[in-house]
């Protein structure tokens, strides 16, 4: 639908010209140098009509990319040794780069003759940034009376200049577009990172950090270049790819081509250029070094939009040969790229572009000011497109660079959205705990001193209940084409990497239901052993007389106050791993919230001793109490979580920091200190020849440690700043990289490259 609304602009423009060339009889004469403008500005109208958004403007200061034409030019007129420019100057000017050059030109013989040259350089904005491609059009030989390939001349024919024309075209001019030296790659959009930590205060400050690369790939849905002086603006319409990123691979991509066939699992007709749309109906590629299977991701884009998705089983080889292909391919697309992805990693192993090639016709022939009424239509237009740009007016250094605050909000929901961290915190901070809590007296009430029969108790059940099974069933289908009679989706498909994502997600959801059946397994095991412990600590002292249970009864009855019975204290060594796990990223508002879940994850072994010391020798029980020294073996099972943490972005130029509270939680520990110690030591318990079990213990104690020892270890998390850097921008020409910070205000994401 986008393609048929730009076409009938296009047709409205150009019929709007005709009218207005049918009011101007200027007498002007009608000049190369005047079509060749009045096309270029026809054509960007045209691309400017085919932005559905503008999302990104870039200005170009117009010395700055004088200078990096002529090191180019000059730089490859050198290393052939036929050619050297004398003299190269630029101007431009509605939508024109005119090029002018003094040079000289040497035969085998090393015979020299000057000549003026004439040209321009085209401007297109392809996936990276902007290639520029030079054209020698005319050709004027100033010298007279010389030899030149061994013939003599008094001044130079046309079949000489001809000859030499095109010899500047081919060596200079097509040279560096096949060498690529004609591309300012240029990063107008940096994701960054995103940092996100913890840390445990109550253990000596333990602290865990993650820092992240956001992920994710900018195509170009559409560009419009503005060539004036004496700045060169460029409006971006971009689409954002999350999950996607160049990345290294255990695996390469050793051939990528596209082409009109695929036979005997080899291209047939290789494509450099479309020239009809069979010339990009496949895309072979050959992946070296895979030592597993895996699945590769064909993306196809036409002319920056998704097209086509298609993928393909790798098999452990070291040359896999395969190939996707575009069923239908489209007559009127400029150009075709194709990403080829590793679907588990979502790491960009390689990506090709082709396009039609440029057609030299020019579309009508006028003079100068008709020209000018083209360009001036152009300028009008683009000035409204980019009028909420704060930089439509700026003078640059380098470049300014400014991005839509809604697209960037957009484009940091996107790649935060399925995003998972784990940060580790310091195993040195975790080697020791301590905790100190105290042993109440028994109640006497619950001390029943007769001879009872010991009977086992039943079998603990296990309750799986709380293990509930979610899955995530996002819809990962999207539309490759619409019916653009009523929008209906005609091609449905499956996304890959939506897929691959929500598999990942199921994958976590699993392991979390197999944890939980795992922890009340532990939990049904634990039950067992206590109760095993209390019917061996029955048999034991249903051999004890009955008064010496009344002896103790009778002393506990005499305490007074809340008089303790014992300190206790617990040492505990760690060993494994603790982390903070951070997941479902959410941003709110226009950049003012950020919401994400919060849990410890741990494999944990804690090891250590408890030591009870009853307070006086004379107190009920002392002799029994002051031998419950043991050593205790114990592990994190529970997984605690903070789900909804929301707080208020705060905004600095090149990040975003949201600041969080502290919270309390709970480690539940298996089995508890007290369990691990009188379940291998049941004889403690049944010395002290009342009936004591685990459980009576657990309830007789208190104190600011009191949670460790029946199995909960409390402390406090506190989230660090969460913070997400904004990366510079960037503008790479040969081994020269040129960068800003960004600087982003209540309106817009800025940057101002200068030398």
């Amino acid at each position: 639908m986008r393609r048929i609304l730009g076409v009938l602009i296009y047709l409205i423009v150009g019929l709007h010209f005709i009218a207005g060339c049918s009011l101007v009889q200027t007498g002007e004469p009608v000049t190369e140098l005047a079509s060749l403008q009045n096309q270029h500005a026809v054509n960007a109208l045209f691309a400017l009509s085919e932005l559905e958004d503008i999302d990104t403007l870039i200005r170009l200061d117009n010395h700055w990319l004088e200078d990096r034409f002529d090191t180019v030019l000059r730089h490859q007129a050198a290393a052939g040794g036929i050619y050297q420019f004398e003299k190269i100057s630029f101007s431009f000017s509605r939508q024109i780069i005119h090029l002018e050059a003094i040079v000289d030109v040497y035969d085998e013989d090393g015979n020299k003759l000057s000549a003026d040259l004439t040209g321009s350089i085209n401007l297109h904005y392809r996936g990276r940034g902007i290639e520029w491609r030079p054209r020698f059009s005319q050709l004027r030989v100033s010298s007279r009376d010389f030899v030149f390939s061994g013939a003599a001349y008094a001044e130079a024919t046309p079949e000489l200049t001809a000859t030499i024309l095109r010899g500047l075209n081919s060596g200079i001019a097509q040279t560096v577009i096949e060498n690529h030296t004609n591309t300012i790659r240029i990063n107008p959009v940096p994701l960054g990172e995103i940092q996100v930590g913890a840390t445990l205060p109550d253990w000596t400050g333990a602290t865990a950090t993650s820092t992240q690369s956001l992920r994710g790939v900018f195509m170009v849905a559409g560009s419009a270049i503005l060539i004036d002086s004496p700045v060169t603006s460029v409006a971006l319409d971009l689409s954002f790819i999350p999950d996607l990123s160049t990345c290294p691979a255990d695996v390469t991509v050793s051939r990528a081509e596209f082409a009109r066939d695929v036979q005997s699992r080899e291209p047939i007709g290789i494509a450099q250029s479309i020239n009809n749309a069979n010339d990009a109906r496949y895309f072979y590629s050959e992946i070296a070094g895979a030592k597993r299977p895996l699945t590769i991701i064909h993306y196809w884009f036409a002319d920056g939009l998704p097209q086509a998705v298609e993928e393909l089983s790798v098999g452990p080889s070291e040359r896999w040969r395969t190939w996707s292909s575009n069923i239908a391919p489209e007559d009127d697309v400029s150009q075709w790229e194709v990403l080829v992805v590793e679907k588990e990693s979502g790491c960009i192993l390689a990506s090709k572009s082709i396009r039609k090639l440029e057609s030299e016709v020019l579309i009508t022939r006028v003079n100068e000011p008709e020209a000018k009424q083209s360009f001036d239509e152009l300028k009008s237009e683009f000035k409204r497109r980019t009028s909420s740009f704060s930089i439509a007016t700026g003078e640059p250094g380098i470049a300014l660079i400014e991005v839509q605050r809604p697209f960037l909000r957009d484009v940091l929901e996107s790649s935060l959205a399925d995003l998972n961290l784990d940060a580790g915190f310091d195993s040195d901070s975790l080697t020791e705990l301590r905790f100190a809590a105290e042993l109440q007296a028994f109640d006497s009430k619950d001390i029943i001193c007769e001879h009872r029969d010991c009977v086992r108790a039943p079998l603990c059940k296990i309750n799986l209940a709380q293990c509930k099974r979610l899955r995530d069933t996002r819809d990962c289908s999207s539309c490759q084409f619409r019916n653009p009679l009523n929008n209906r989706c005609v091609n449905e498909t499956i996304d890959p990497l939506c897929e691959a994502s929500r598999n990942r997600q199921n994958a976590r959801y699993e392991a979390e239901r197999n944890a939980c059946i795992a922890h009340a397994e532990n939990a049904k095991r634990e039950c067992d052993l206590l109760n095993a412990q209390a019917y061996e600590s029955c048999l034991i002292e249903s051999g004890f007389n009955e008064s010496a249970c009344e002896s103790v009864k009778a002393g506990l009855n005499a305490l007074t106050g809340d008089q303790p019975l014992a300190l206790i204290q617990a040492r505990a060594q760690t060993n494994g791993r603790l982390s903070a796990h951070f997941s479902n990223f959410l941003i709110e508002g226009d950049l003012e919230r950020l919401k994400f879940d919060m849990s410890l994850h741990s494999d944990i072994q804690l090891t250590g001793e408890l030591d009870f010391k009853p307070i006086r020798d004379t107190l009920p029980l002392a002799a029994c109490i002051a031998n419950w020294k043991a050593p205790f073996k114990s592990r994190f099972t529970s997984t605690p979580e903070i789900s909804n943490l929301l707080s208020a972005l705060e905004q600095a130029p090149d990040m975003l920091t949201a600041r969080w509270s502290g919270f309390g939680v709970a480690i539940e520990t298996q089995p508890s200190p007290l369990e691990s110690v009188f379940v291998e030591n049941p004889q403690l318990l049944a010395n002290c020849k009342i009936g004591l079990t685990v459980t009576r213990v657990e309830q007789a104690i208190s104190g600011e440690g009191a949670a460790f020892f029946k199995g909960l270890t409390e402390t406090v998390i506190q989230a660090l700043p969460t913070k997400i850097h904004l990366a510079p921008a960037s503008i790479e020409f040969g081994n020269n990289v040129y960068s800003a910070n960004a600087n982003l205000s209540a309106e817009q994401l800025r940057y101002d490259i200068r030398e």
